[in-house]
Parts: C-alpha cells; sequence; structure tokens
C-alpha cells in the first residue's frame, strides 16, 4: 500500500505530557490526593471571576464562538494600549507558535533558538520539515551573540522564550537591547512571554514598544500561568498588521472556544487571584530555595513559577520514586538534560509534601 503522509512525520519528537491523575491513581493504587508539579499549571486553581462568568453563559454552549474574538482583543487592547487590529488570540499561546511556523517556514528555512528554549518551536520546524539551530546556553542564559552569530541566510524566525522554559531563567533589559541592535530586520523575533508575570519587573526587556516601532517581532503572552486558565487554552500575541493577517489566514476557524474568551475576559479583572497567585509564587520560591540549599541541591534561580534542579543521577529514576509517593514532577529528557527536574511552585502544603518526600528517597536515591 502506498505510504501518503510526508516522510518528516514519523520523525517528529512528539512532547509526552504526563499521564491523567485518575490514570496514575489505578496504575500505583493511590488513594491519597496526587501533588501535581509537572506542569506549571497556578495550583491556586481557575479565577473565582473566570469561573463565575463561564458559569452564567453556559446555557450558549450551542452556539459558535466569536471567531474574531472580538470583546477579548478589544479588552486586551485597551490593557495594553494597542489597536484591536495588533492582537490574535490563540488556542492557547502554542497555537500561535505553530501558526507563525506556518505562515512564514519553508523546507529550506531554519528557527534559531536556544538548546532548552520551549519544545513546541522546535516541534514546528519537524512538523514543517525545515531545520531548527539550537544555540548552546551560556550559564543557564540565553546566549545572545551565539543566536546572532547563527543567523544566516535561510533563517526566517529567531525563537527566544523570556523567561526560559523549562530552564527559568530570563535576561537583563541591556542585554536584550543589544541583541536587538544586531537583529537582521528581515527575521521575526518571537518572544515567548508565558511567564513574564513572574519576572523581575525593573529588568524585564520592554518588547511592545518594538512593535509599536514596526519592528520584526511578535510578543506571545498566555491565560494559562498567573490567571490559572490552562484547561481553558487561550493565549494571545501582539505583532504588525500584517503578521496578525498572516496567522489568522493560517488559521482554523472557531480555533479559541466560547467558554476561553468568556473566562479570559473575567480573569483580567481578578487582581485579588493575580495577587494571591504571585504572593504566594513568591513565597514558595523563596522556601523550595532554602530547602535545595540544605540538601546541597543544584538549582537555577528562576524568575517563573517553576524551579529546575539537578539530582545529578537518571531523573526518571527519581520522578518514578517520587511519583511512587504521590508526587509528580518533570523530567527534562527530551531537553538533553537527562539529571534535571522541573518542579512546578505549588501552595505551601504542596511544597513541603515535595521536600518531605524528596528528602525521605534522597539518602537511598541521590546520594546512592
Amino acid at each position: 500500500m502506498k505510504i501518503l503522509y510526508r516522510d518528516n512525520v514519523l520523525k517528529i519528537e512528539q512532547s509526552k505530557p504526563g499521564k491523567p491523575i485518575e490514570l496514575l491513581r489505578r496504575e500505583l493504587g493511590i488513594e491519597g490526593e496526587v501533588c501535581m508539579l509537572a506542569s506549571n499549571e497556578n495550583l491556586l486553581g481557575v479565577s473565582p471571576l473566570a469561573i463565575h462568568a463561564v458559569k452564567e453563559a453556559l446555557a450558549e454552549g450551542n452556539i459558535y464562538p466569536d471567531n474574531s474574538c472580538y470583546e477579548l482583543r478589544e479588552k486586551l487592547g485597551k490593557i495594553l494600549n494597542f489597536p484591536m487590529d495588533n492582537i490574535r488570540i490563540g488556542n492557547g499561546s502554542s497555537e500561535l507558535i505553530y501558526l507563525a511556523g506556518v505562515a512564514i517556514l519553508n523546507r529550506d528555512d531554519n528557527i534559531v533558538m536556544s538548546e532548552c528554549s520551549f519544545i513546541v518551536s522546535k516541534l514546528v520546524t519537524q512538523i514543517i520539515g525545515c531545520h531548527a539551530k539550537e544555540v548552546p546556553l551560556d550559564d543557564y542564559h540565553h546566549d545572545l551573540d551565539g543566536l546572532l552569530a547563527a543567523i544566516d541566510e535561510n533563517t526566517k524566525i529567531v525563537y527566544l522564550d523570556l523567561p526560559m522554559n523549562p530552564i527559568g531563567t530570563s535576561l537583563r533589559r541591556e542585554k536584550f537591547d543589544r541583541f536587538m541592535d544586531g537583529l537582521p530586520e528581515d527575521v521575526l523575533l518571537i518572544c515567548d512571554e508565558a511567564y513574564h508575570e513572574y519576572a523581575d519587573r525593573e529588568s524585564f526587556p520592554e518588547t511592545l514598544p518594538l512593535v509599536r516601532h514596526g519592528r520584526n517581532v511578535l510578543v506571545l503572552r498566555t491565560f494559562s500561568k498567573l490567571y490559572g486558565l490552562a484547561g481553558f487554552r487561550v493565549g494571545y500575541c501582539v505583532a504588525r498588521e500584517d503578521m496578525i493577517e498572516a496567522l489568522g489566514r493560517v488559521s482554523l476557524p472557531f480555533a479559541v472556544n466560547k467558554f476561553a474568551q468568556i473566562g479570559a475576559m473575567a480573569a483580567l479583572d481578578d487582581k485579588d487571584h493575580v495577587e494571591k497567585t504571585l504572593k504566594t509564587t513568591a513565597i514558595g520560591k523563596k522556601y523550595l530555595y532554602e530547602q535545595f540549599n540544605e540538601m546541597s541541591l543544584f538549582y537555577i534561580p528562576s524568575e517563573t513559577n517553576f524551579v529546575t534542579i539537578d539530582v545529578k543521577r537518571d531523573g526518571r529514576e527519581i520522578c518514578a520514586e517520587l511519583q511512587k509517593k504521590e508526587v509528580i514532577v518533570r523530567p527534562l529528557i527530551m531537553y538533553g538534560k537527562p539529571t534535571f527536574l522541573r518542579v512546578t511552585i505549588g501552595t505551601m502544603a504542596q511544597n513541603r509534601k515535595f521536600v518531605e518526600t524528596l528528602k525521605e528517597i534522597y539518602p537511598v536515591v541521590i546520594r546512592g
């Protein structure tokens, strides 16, 4: 029988999300609460205002969503002080990365990115059949000079996650500004700012003004982290009008469901939930740092809602031991860091359970 799919399809390295909690319960015989710290979700939950708004709208579920996401774009435009035509809503910010690749990349093109950057940008190149040029990190940070040096005549996109996922580091504004001075005008810079709310505000790069000045920049943000809407799948980007139009032309209709739009609009007004999330994250991060120092575990100082640690052993082995005790974290095998784990900062109860469980297996597994 003739094979119909493209020859690169079976080479695509799909990301492997963790198993659903209920499946893990059945497989491991878990009866207690599972401490899920693998996916950088907001573990305080969904914005209460979003829950209320969605419940109020459930009776409208028989009606297709607004394909243009008009009201959400209008609200974001007022908050960001941008025209609506500069804003595109996506089924999560990951969809917008994918759409940018579909709109721009040919098989002879490449994306320049850092090693250990968010995996979706690399997956896009594998789907299209083009090339990802990965630049080694500089002390767990983007090597901006290395990224510029990697750009060639076939480079269409430079992908920069600010802060980085799964590493957790960001960039100082002055370094980013120098990088922009050296970036060719005909290369699109995708700034993925999924965690920007957690970063140091005084030093974080100013990316939106670049769009105002007509630069070839696409800024991505999400409702999945700070606002707790990961299950709703809604993100957005800000870019020049021509880029927004191009993304729209390669997008499927009704990609962002009605309740995601309604929940996102309500979440934007939930100042209490935002404040509580940021405060809880800061307290939890400080606690984890203290515990890791006490355990002599290497960690990367983070500007996100997670911390990445090096356990000096096979990360899958450590994850398996933690999982037996109802704690789920993420090994970084796919990112070329086989001894590293990424741990979401949760509630203090969850943080303590993770640390206590890690200490239980520490003498046996980590120190050997």
